[in-house]
């Protein structure tokens, strides 16, 4: 969903006022902007056509939040990396995969 950069603007902002309100209403400061920030970009990156970049740059903020929900343990932090590296196999962009080997057979 490509929208023109003021539209797409708008919606951040408005993702960004919603989340604000809600971290002034409960106070849940920690980590509630790492929840805050990796929504955004994943927004921000599927108005903006950037897909690929927003889903991992959210899911890190997001796994950031969570490991600190779960004080800090190291067994969320390699579920995070786990989560990543999955994302990063299944849902690659083109531009990152191998190309496939050419074949000339205009001799044949």
């Amino acid at each position: 969903m490509c929208l023109s950069s003021e539209r797409a603007g708008q919606l951040v902002g408005g993702v960004w006022m919603i989340g604000l309100g809600l971290l002034f209403y409960t106070g849940k400061w920690w980590p509630g902007i790492m929840f805050l920030i990796g929504i955004s970009a994943i927004v921000e990156g599927l108005v903006e056509g950037q897909g690929w970049y927003a889903l991992q740059g959210g899911v890190w903020s997001i796994a950031i939040g969570v490991w600190a929900l779960f004080h800090f343990q190291i067994w969320v932090m390699f579920i995070g990396l786990g989560v990543s590296m999955l994302l990063g196999s299944l849902v690659r962009p083109p531009m990152f995969e191998k190309p496939k080997p050419f074949t000339d057979n205009t001799l044949e």
